[in-house]
């Protein structure tokens, strides 16, 4: 997936497991527009967009949550297989990460 907005310089990050917890990184902003959520990263002044199903995973990044029940929470509010989900939600923590827009816990 290539997409010429996306940080040059983003960081190589290790494999993330299901059991992975993660929490909005400090200084990213965060705002809901027509649905969906709207970031900015203050340091670097650089926008990202998430459609609806990226706007409630930001929404329920608290770092007390593992990938596989933030995929069952998904699930049970998108009625959708949660085994699909969390692919998607490794997908997406996955770029954000590398983009410097949230932080592993623990």
């Amino acid at each position: 997936m290539s997409n010429p907005n996306l940080n040059p310089n983003r960081r190589p990050i290790p494999p993330i497991p299901p059991d992975a917890r993660f929490r909005a990184r400090e200084g990213v902003l965060a705002r809901e527009l027509d649905g969906e959520a709207v970031l900015l990263d203050v340091a670097s002044g650089r926008y990202f967009g998430l459609n609806d199903s990226g706007r409630r995973i930001w929404a329920l990044l608290s770092g007390d949550l593992t990938l596989e029940t933030l995929a069952g929470t998904l699930a049970a509010e998108f009625a959708r297989p949660p085994e699909n989900l969390l692919e998607d939600v490794v997908e997406l923590l996955g770029e954000l990460e590398r983009e410097g827009l949230v932080d592993r816990v623990g």
